[in-house]
């Protein structure tokens, strides 16, 4: 068993380090900078407003967010099971002259190298319902987390079509883990995901549909991957899937769903 699970955490690693150097390209396409609006306004409605809070950016990745909270002033921890994604942010925060402001680490989300309750905010948005209880641990009293966590709803109904007995054992909750290329993710529906935080002794303080609006939309491919577009219909748009993610009567359509918690 731990064999295998050795050689799962190098897939991972090695599917991450693969994609470092062209990761942050897709932020820079219509469908991309939409996703970050979106999770950027949400985030920024639950930031504490103390400069000298601690926050953890776990499966930071390329430092997307890490670099943001650092220009802001808060005191920032990034961390990342891919050694890849790690150095394209550490050149990233170079580049930006922030590097001093942040502390860099390669870890594994499932066992954080921290001590109990050593942040005032915690972000893992990588879609690991196995890491809510590590989340949780290394989260001040009174802390807030933010999580995101794979639609249940969403991925049964994009599997249906070629895999109807797995997508029908998914929505069933006879099966919970799906597929990606070389990882598996825990898949939660909306009141799974609120029941897994408050028995890990948080406070759910919102859960927002995120990511996946735009196809739902219609838009087509080409605006989507395109680099330069219309500011009028970036912003119709953006405030359209803004307005889907906190309605809470479509949340099992969207491919994730974002917790806010606060540890009690």
């Amino acid at each position: 068993m731990l064999g295998s699970r050795s050689k799962y955490i190098r897939r991972v690693k090695k599917r991450w380090d693969e994609r470092a150097k062209r990761y942050d390209k897709w932020y820079k396409t219509f469908k991309g900078a939409i996703e970050h609006y979106v999770d950027w306004e949400l985030l920024r409605g639950y930031l504490p407003k103390q400069r000298t809070t601690k926050i953890l950016d776990a499966a930071g990745g390329t430092g997307r967010i890490t670099i943001i909270l650092a220009r802001m002033g808060y005191s920032v921890t990034l961390c990342d099971i891919s050694r890849g994604m790690l150095n394209e942010a550490r050149r990233k925060l170079i580049k930006a002259g922030i590097i001093e402001r942040v502390k860099i680490l390669e870890c594994n989300v499932n066992k954080l190298p921290f001590s109990d309750e050593s942040f005032d905010f915690v972000l893992c948005w990588d879609g690991m319902a196995e890491a809510v209880k590590e989340i949780v641990r290394v989260t001040r009293r009174r802390g807030i987390m933010s999580v995101f966590m794979v639609n249940r709803c969403r991925e049964a109904i994009d599997l249906f079509s070629e895999k109807p007995t797995l997508a029908l054992k998914l929505m069933n909750a006879h099966s919970n883990y799906i597929d990606d290329d070389e990882e598996r993710y825990r898949a939660t529906s909306a009141e799974e995901a609120r029941t897994l935080f408050e028995r890990s002794g948080t406070e759910v303080l919102g859960m927002y549909a995120v990511c996946g609006w735009l196809n739902k939309l219609s838009i087509p491919e080409k605006v989507l991957a395109s680099k330069k577009w219309d500011g009028k219909y970036f912003r119709q748009t953006s405030r359209m899937v803004l307005k889907l993610a906190k309605e809470p009567s479509v949340q099992g359509l969207s491919s994730h769903l974002v917790v806010y918690a606060k540890k009690m």
